[in-house]
């Protein structure tokens, strides 16, 4: 049992000794050693891909086009939320508690809330508005240009 184990360290240190990893690899080749730039080198461009403006302008219409869809989802959605709060604060229940100081809270944050979903119907229709107009302006700026 022991010579084995023996064996064994003897043929793991014949191992360690023969790897490459002790021998030092190289690099580079011999002839291709790095050389500094002289003033009349010849510089290698930068690979690059020409793109019509036609690609350009795609691009950006598809994206309008994107930002005008998310602008109609959102105002669906608030649409949405405006109708949910009419059917939560029940204006039929407003009538019959008139007068009252539970309708006096309940006015305050309808108030609130209908205010809050207004003003960003607002300012989401101001955006669509702009992006719209942005639009129509890509259009014509294209129609000019050809």
């Amino acid at each position: 049992m022991l010579t084995d184990s023996k064996d064994r360290r003897e043929t793991l240190e014949h191992i360690d000794l023969h790897t490459p990893l002790d021998t030092p690899r190289e690099v580079f080749c011999e002839g291709s050693e790095p050389q500094p730039r002289g003033e009349h080198a010849h510089c290698a461009d930068a690979f690059q891909i020409p793109l019509a403006t036609e690609v350009f302008r795609r691009a950006r219409a598809q994206r309008l086009n994107r930002q005008k869809n998310l602008g109609f989802a959102l105002m669906c959605v608030l649409i949405a939320f405006i109708l949910l709060g009419c059917a939560y604060f029940n204006p039929f229940q407003f009538h019959i508690i008139k007068g009252t100081d539970d309708w006096s809270n309940r006015v305050s944050q309808l108030s609130f809330i209908f205010s809050l979903i207004i003003f960003a119907l607002f300012v989401n229709l101001m955006c669509l508005l702009n992006i719209c107009y942005r639009q129509r302006n890509l259009g014509r700026n294209h129609n000019e240009c050809t």
